[in-house]
């Protein structure tokens, strides 16, 4: 067979076309799966930023008495008492830490507890009894507000003897929390949700899952030990 020089020149040239039409499909497809590796890779990088910066139970019970210790230096320094008594509460308030962990983590969990605060026993229960002016409502008021800003979906309940009492109980609780947030609850990522007088619920950083609830009731007692009685707080920190 016979072939012209046009022949021949348009084989090269439809050669030219394809070599260059299949470098750029390649060059394609590379771009492709390098966008989709870097894709991955930033996720797979977020994702180890949150884990990262997810805080654990332990890490929570830290920040809980750093809150306190926090209220310490901003004119309201805690008696020896009162570290004593914030210490048994939180002894007694250690599970609602784990609240939004999988089941069987506070279990596991429970020797490094132990450890960590060189404790020899966990009390769910706490007694106490002083008189009067003994800083007893302070004393909740201050816990309280450290236990809503460090525990997630925290709800605590907290009893006195009449309603005077438990509104007062409830605007500490209020005061000392924002104390705690330096007057600026946006910065720390809370948002107030609902506040009356027997009730503050937030909503907190952990997402909308993360509702944390003070309860302040008066309990139901008689007229006349209603005025004349101790303005006693509850023995125990409600855990949920």
């Amino acid at each position: 067979m016979v072939q012209t020089r046009e022949t021949l020149a348009s084989r090269e040239l439809v050669h030219d076309l394809a070599t260059k039409k299949s470098t750029q499909v390649s060059a394609h497809k590379r771009q492709r799966v390098e966008s989709a590796l870097s894709a991955r890779i930033r996720t797979v990088q977020q994702n180890t930023s949150l884990l990262s910066k997810k805080k654990t139970p332990i890490m929570r019970m830290r920040e809980c008495r750093d809150a306190l210790a926090f209220l310490d230096t901003t004119g309201w320094n805690r008696s020896f008492h009162q570290r004593l008594f914030h210490e048994d509460f939180l002894k007694a308030c250690t599970r609602t830490f784990w609240k939004m962990e999988p089941l069987g983590s506070f279990a596991r969990a429970h020797q490094q507890v132990l450890q960590e605060n060189s404790w020899d026993h966990l009390a769910q229960e706490v007694l106490i009894s002083t008189p009067r002016r003994f800083g007893k409502t302070i004393s909740v008021s201050m816990f309280a507000a450290a236990m809503l800003y460090s525990a997630p979906a925290v709800e605590l309940s907290i009893y006195s003897t009449c309603k005077r009492i438990s509104q007062k109980l409830l605007r500490g609780v209020v005061k000392f929390f924002y104390e705690i947030c330096q007057q600026n609850l946006g910065k720390h990522n809370f948002h107030i949700r609902r506040q009356n007088m027997e009730e503050i619920v937030l909503v907190g950083p952990e997402g909308e899952r993360d509702v944390r609830i003070v309860n302040s009731y008066p309990s139901k007692v008689g007229a006349t030990s209603a005025t004349s009685a101790t303005p006693a707080t509850p023995a125990t920190p409600a855990t949920p």
